[in-house]
């Protein structure tokens, strides 16, 4: 790491007892002090956990991730991998008042007289939900069935962390990110969560039933948990 320490924030915290630090991908280092511990001292603590602090680090961006905060660049164009799918973006200005997004075949049309730059990410984070929604239920349907491993409910979540899960009752949860991952990572997701319904943790039957139905799965584990990158940044924001 060239400059030292990186990015970070101070956070007071009554309730912690010690001083604690964190490293957050795209945001940098929280430094949570105690109530009482005075903000002039955290270089020192800093200083103090320097070796761990540079480890942990190359072990993010070995990872794809940084504790760099991005620059919010929007897109011209969705690209649905999942689906193998490319959906143009134009942006238009006319006199009318709002914003109004509506689909043309292979685009995707944005105008108005005005309109900001959240409501711009508002607009495609919905249009990439209702894709996902459409296709990842398709999807998890067919495998279902192919399985022999039924579901109650789908939800379609947008979450930082998690591809999916599965509730006690039944319910499988997916991230609208997955449509931004090679098919077979979200095949991989999808038969996960439905061994799920069978056994829900992560014991040895689990994981036995995962390899019969997908023999490759610590392979396909292994590249989804670096898969994070492949997701466009400007949908974080």
């Amino acid at each position: 790491m060239a400059d030292f320490p990186p990015p970070y924030s101070v956070r007071i915290s009554a309730r912690a007892k010690n001083v604690i630090i964190k490293l957050i991908p795209d945001k940098g280092l929280e430094i949570v002090l105690p109530k009482g511990v005075s903000e002039s001292k955290v270089p020192g603590f800093l200083e103090k956990r320097r070796e761990w602090i540079l480890s942990a680090t190359k072990q993010l961006e070995e990872k794809g991730f940084s504790l760099t905060p991005p620059k919010l660049i929007l897109p011209d164009s969705l690209i649905f991998v999942a689906s193998e799918m490319v959906i143009f973006i134009r942006r238009t200005r006319t006199r009318k008042s709002g914003l109004r997004v509506r689909k043309n075949v292979d685009k995707l049309m944005l105008s108005g007289a005005d309109w900001t730059v959240q409501e711009d990410i508002a607009a495609l984070t919905k249009f990439v939900r209702g894709q996902a929604r459409a296709f990842l239920s398709a999807e998890l349907a067919k495998i279902s069935k192919e399985l022999g491993m039924p579901y109650k409910r789908l939800f379609i979540r947008s979450q930082r962390k998690r591809w999916g899960s599965c509730s006690s009752n039944g319910n499988i949860n997916l991230n609208m990110k997955l449509m931004f991952l090679p098919y077979r990572l979200v095949r991989y997701v999808l038969i996960h969560e439905l061994c799920h319904t069978v056994h829900l943790n992560h014991s040895g039957k689990y994981w036995q039933l995962v390899k019969q139905v997908e023999p490759d799965f610590q392979a396909l584990e292994k590249e989804l948990g670096a898969a994070s990158p492949l997701v466009p940044g400007w949908i974080n924001f």
